[in-house]
């Protein structure tokens, strides 16, 4: 866990990490996710967390606590929701989802409209967003920590 945060630290302290070492702190941080959220989302560890963004949050994101092979895993580098090229991937620097301007997106620190965290029966989990300021920006320290490596591109 120590080397996590200090992974963490030097990604948000804007320190440069190799490719290899930047996909090594992201699988770490999917791993943690995927064994199981505290800090709010508890109740979760079952369910399949899934995030929405876009205007009114119509579009799917991807899952959020599924390991990294699944199809559908925000986790996946190579699937459609975890690809640094795909539209709909919160990973995709130049996406309305990952980055660092738009209104939608889930690394703007400034959003207005980010992507929600819902499970299947509709419970909320709050926002996948860098913006402390909004209200319901979830807390959870895994999925910030996770987040941060992901919208450092």
């Amino acid at each position: 866990m120590r080397f996590l945060a200090a992974m963490a630290a030097l990604l948000l302290s804007g320190c440069a990490l190799t490719p290899e070492q930047r996909q090594a702190v992201l699988q770490s941080f999917a791993a943690g996710l995927q064994g199981g959220l505290s800090s709010g989302m508890a109740q979760a560890q079952e369910a399949k967390l899934m995030v929405f963004g876009g205007e009114g949050h119509q579009t799917y994101l991807g899952c959020l606590n599924c390991g990294q092979y699944a199809q559908d895993s925000m986790h996946n580098a190579y699937g459609t929701f975890g690809s640094a090229y795909s539209p709909t991937s919160v990973s995709n620097a130049y996406g309305q989802f990952g980055s660092l301007y738009g209104q939608y997106s889930a690394c703007n620190p400034l959003a207005s409209d980010p992507p929600v965290i819902v499970d299947g029966a509709g419970n909320f989990y709050g926002r996948l967003t860098l913006n402390q300021y909004n209200p319901q920006a979830t807390h959870n320290s895994t999925v910030l920590q996770w987040l941060a490596a992901v919208c450092t591109h």
